[in-house]
């Protein structure tokens, strides 16, 4: 097939009308990468690989602009391209590309999600690890991320007790609220262990005070 012409659209389209009455727009990049003119000849194949690579491209762009607003794991890219896109093979490459580029990193995003979760919402490392999960990150790199933290657990579980649950731990024998308490931090994610052990310190703690 060849080119009959190649017009400039709005920025940075170029409108490109072929010999088989087929007309295209692509990226000014695309055209000037595969040096598209009036008169060129193309085989399918070369017309396939065009149409890919400005396919490509237009994947590429979509995935930087969402970065633009937040972060995104590899896997909650891949996920939302291929919401968007049919070419699974397309969507997996820009994801290896803006990988490679570092604008998708697994680790700096699970050490950011993993502080907010323990610094700031006083989650216990369960809950945390389920968070990363959620957002497609590896139990290889959750669990480096957390492990960060780890001084931050016993910290957290007290401060908790002391300014969310003070008012219903008023008597250690009053079990009821006890274990309100207990199943509340279970769903922080804390395990029964450390629940346990932070209750007795929180009521001698009391004691201690009194």
């Amino acid at each position: 097939m060849k080119i009959l012409s190649v017009k400039p659209q709005k920025p940075p389209l170029y409108r490109l009308c072929l010999d088989n009455g087929k007309a295209v727009l692509l990226d000014a990049s695309i055209v000037w990468d595969f040096d598209l003119r009036e008169g060129t000849e193309l085989s399918e194949a070369r017309f396939r690989e065009i149409i890919r690579a400005a396919v490509s491209l237009k994947v590429y762009n979509f995935a930087v602009k969402r970065l633009f607003y937040r972060d995104y794991s590899a896997a909650e890219m891949l996920d939302k391209l291929s919401e968007e896109f049919r070419s699974k093979d397309i969507c997996r490459q820009v994801v290896e590309r803006l990988t490679a580029e570092g604008s998708i990193n697994d680790e700096r995003y699970a050490d950011r999600i993993a502080y907010k979760c323990i610094a700031v919402k006083k989650y216990g490392r369960q809950r945390v690890l389920r968070e990363l999960k959620s957002r497609g990150i590896s139990r290889f790199t959750a669990e480096d991320s957390v492990s960060r933290y780890e001084e931050k657990f016993p910290e957290n579980i007290l401060y908790l007790l002391t300014t969310k649950y003070f008012r219903i731990l008023t008597d250690k024998r009053d079990m009821k609220a006890v274990n309100r308490v207990k199943s509340s931090l279970a769903r922080y994610g804390y395990g029964f262990a450390e629940i346990n052990r932070a209750i007795n310190e929180y009521f001698t703690d009391q004691l201690e005070e009194q």
